[in-house]
């Protein structure tokens, strides 16, 4: 299939194998993209859990909202935040689908960005817009701005720093606000938070490396050449 219209056509029960190509590449931001081809992560998800439970040994699913790392990396916070309740949707629609006493549902990421939240906006402030006025050079600053990437503004004429006010900031591909010039905002160096329900969740507590991860699913499904339940289930 290569479109939303043949994705929402089809029954995920019937089919024993579906191949999605709906871009030459990466699929195209949710508030960019054309409804009627690309098919929504949470629509994605939905289908191949549906087409996937129905095998009596389990499955193993992994899905990955990829257009939050590129938005951030193009400073374009107003296309990564969206993709990310976009993101949200898919872990909603997965726990909606399946039982929290057989199914464990991890969700995390694999690394941080360079993203501040800034200053003391009033309360219903826009996130998305400015967040307050220098008490120093009384410009405004936004409430959301990267360490570095292609959102750094080059002083005025004046040498005084950039004047974001005259910004159309609700514009979907507008370039945060970014301190150090790249072409490319980098990756933070943060601890990233792991979320999980369902058999053997509570094993993601406190802080561990990234690597453990994935053991606690192999421990959890019985899979592997690891320890597992199972084996502990049979001493």
């Amino acid at each position: 299939m290569w479109n939303r219209d043949q994705l929402l056509s089809i029954d995920p029960t019937a089919a024993d194998y579906v191949l999605g190509l709906f871009n030459r590449d990466h699929l195209e931001y949710h508030l960019l993209a054309n409804p009627r081809k690309e098919p929504t992560l949470e629509e994605m998800t939905n289908f191949a859990v549906q087409a996937l439970k129905k095998d009596p040994n389990g499955y193993f699913l992994f899905v990955e909202g990829g257009r939050i790392d590129m938005g951030h990396h193009a400073t374009k916070a107003r296309l990564a935040l969206d993709e990310t309740l976009e993101f949200a949707k898919a872990v909603k629609v997965a726990a909606d689908l399946t039982d929290e006493e057989d199914t464990l549902i991890v969700v995390t990421a694999d690394h941080a960005h360079t993203l501040s939240v800034n200053g003391y906006p009033v309360r219903g402030n826009n996130i998305l817009g400015i967040g307050g006025m220098s008490w120093e050079d009384y410009l405004p600053y936004s409430t959301l701005s990267y360490s570095n990437g292609p959102g750094y503004k080059h002083p005025q004429e004046d040498g005084t720093r950039y004047d974001i006010s005259g910004d159309d900031m609700s514009d979907a591909n507008y370039e945060f606000p970014a301190t150090v010039p790249l072409s490319s905002e980098t990756h933070g160096g943060d601890d990233v938070a792991v979320f999980a329900r369902g058999p053997w969740s509570h094993l993601y507590a406190g802080t561990f490396e990234q690597n453990f991860i994935p053991h606690v699913m192999a421990y959890a499904s019985c899979v592997g050449n690891g320890r597992t339940v199972c084996d502990d289930n049979n001493n």
